[in-house]
């Protein structure tokens, strides 16, 4: 019976194994997968079609041969890709370009480290390459619009301030223009010693003064020591080179980042003496956020398709292995070899399916319709603290609840929003664990709800907040991206935060991150509320 049930499990793994060959070739992204020695042991036809070759031309082929198709700087930039991988598990949207027929492609590189269960680590890799140049196109489409724009409003304030003809010495008695006034952007003149002659309303308002106030000023009275001295140099450089420049930068109001764009450019006499220097700035922190949100919305659509297409082909060959492997083991020996194989099967099987229901919740597939309807979240987040309040207890975590009763209600699936919730605060533990293994002060966990009203729309905001590990600087704006995870390997897939912010932007809602280093993260979601009418 043994014998017939190695069959049956050989009979499978060859199954399985032509459906990850469909899987190949359905992709449109080229996939490789290489050995230590960078020998090409798997490809598809779409990392061929790159190259213009047929896969016998590709396979069992040395891969720097095709990387120095691409340049002499792509095996630099393979070497460095691989080291990462080596290091961290995996690397992210590495970029290479080819020169094809049809002119220049841009393609994005993601690789990972494959294992073999119970051994070390094999050396082998695995590169999915992507063809980005569509999407590099229409950013620089952007770019040229966006320079255009800033040209034409630049063009607009110079022609404001230079109608008038003795600019050289009555610029410094006069205000900005009515025109200048009503721009939304902000805008300010100063003299050749950088000091302020006048401004716009709306950079008045930023520093808190009147527009007529500002004259004589220097960026010493409004900024902090360092800043002011960045200023200055810059009007000097840009000044003295006689060219206008553009400096994008970051810039904290009130506890609060933005991202800002600068234009300054040096002012003329009708001799074209430089008398002084004209700046223009604008908050893009939106803009920039938007950009990153479309981009990520492309990757997450395509990521969902190929989970999705994963998940469906894996799922039933795992069921029958992980069925035969039970066979295996009941009719095995206690002790003996061959049942500790069968149950190891049994075990790494049954992390495959958790794997496969992690991507099926990520491409958002169900087996039943969702279904919404008008809820508690008090309730819901009382059920949810219910379910981990035994284990928060066992490991030393206090809970600290600020809730009130009445809460508005929300329109939502209550088993994705526990879903949600149950999420950040597995987060919380595992962080809190980490910095306390033992029982400590300031092991809390505090989840406090309110209610507030955002740009008019009533609101619903639940925080979970804990003093543990925190998120280090340089990957905050990584932790959202589908399979990124701060954990070690096997104790998590990287879903589940960005499988709770698609939950939340289906309701409409918002999901932020809050968090430095060793101190303390903030998870804040955001519910609009319903409208009762009648």
């Amino acid at each position: 019976m043994i014998g017939q049930d190695k069959k049956k499990n050989k009979e499978l793994a060859q199954h399985t194994i032509k459906f990850f060959e469909k899987l190949l070739r359905a992709s449109s992204d080229g996939i490789v997968i290489t050995d230590a020695a960078h020998n090409i042991i798997v490809v598809n036809e779409a990392f061929c079609d790159f190259f213009g070759r047929q896969h016998r031309e590709v396979i069992e082929t040395d891969l720097f041969f095709w990387l120095e198709q691409l340049g002499t700087s792509s095996l630099k930039r393979w070497a460095e890709m691989e080291s990462h991988v080596h290091s961290e598990g995996s690397c992210h949207d590495t970029e290479f370009t080819l020169m094809a027929h049809e002119g220049i492609k841009y393609l994005s590189v993601n690789a990972s480290l494959m294992e073999k269960v119970g051994a070390e680590e094999s050396g082998t890799i695995i590169s999915i390459w992507r063809d980005i140049t569509k999407q590099k196109r229409i950013e620089e489409e952007l770019k040229i619009l966006n320079k255009s724009l800033e040209e034409r409003i630049i063009e607009k304030t110079l022609a404001l301030i230079e109608s008038n003809k003795e600019l050289r010495e009555k610029i410094a008695e006069q205000k900005l223009s009515e025109e200048a006034q009503n721009l939304p952007q902000r805008i300010f003149y100063k003299n050749k010693d950088s000091m302020y002659i006048s401004c716009n309303e709306n950079y008045a308002g930023d520093i808190r003064i009147k527009p007529d106030e500002i004259r004589g000023k220097t960026d010493y009275d409004f900024f902090p020591k360092a800043l002011a001295e960045k200023y200055r140099a810059d009007d000097k450089r840009i000044m003295e080179s006689g060219k206008a420049e553009e400096i994008e930068e970051k810039y904290v109001k009130d506890g609060q980042e933005y991202i800002i764009h600068t234009v300054k450019t040096p002012m003329k006499d009708e001799k074209g003496a430089i008398i002084g220097i004209l700046g223009i700035f604008w908050d893009i922190t939106e803009k920039i956020a938007m950009e990153k949100e479309a981009i990520r919305s492309r990757h997450l659509v395509s990521l969902g398709e190929l989970a999705a297409s994963v998940a469906h082909e894996v799922n039933n060959p795992i069921t029958g292995v992980i069925n035969y492997a039970q066979i295996l083991c009941n009719k095995s020996t206690e002790g003996s070899k061959e049942k500790d194989i069968a149950n190891r099967i049994i075990r790494e099987g049954d992390r495959i399916a958790s794997i496969v229901q992690s991507l099926l919740s990520f491409a958002r597939i169900s087996d039943k319709k969702e279904k919404k309807s008008i809820i508690s979240v008090h309730e819901i987040l009382s059920d949810t603290l219910i379910l981990t309040k035994a284990q928060l207890r066992q490991e030393g975590i206090r809970i600290k609840l600020d809730i009130p009763q009445r809460l508005p209600e929300i329109v939502a699936d209550p088993q994705q929003i526990q879903q949600v919730f149950l999420n950040a605060i597995s987060n919380a533990r595992y962080a809190l664990n980490q910095k306390y293994p033992e029982t400590h002060d300031n092991k809390i966990l505090e989840v406090l709800g309110e209610e507030m009203t955002i740009d008019n729309q009533q609101c619903v905001k639940i925080t979970f907040y804990d003093h543990g590990t925190g998120i280090p600087a340089e990957i905050r704006d990584k932790i959202m991206d589908p399979f990124f995870t701060t954990k070690p390997r096997g104790k998590g897939t990287g879903l589940g935060l960005s499988i709770s912010q698609s939950i939340i932007q289906d309701h409409h809602g918002k999901l932020t991150i809050e968090s430095i280093e060793g101190e303390f993260t903030k998870v804040a979601i955001i519910f609009p509320v319903i409208v009762k009418t009648g």
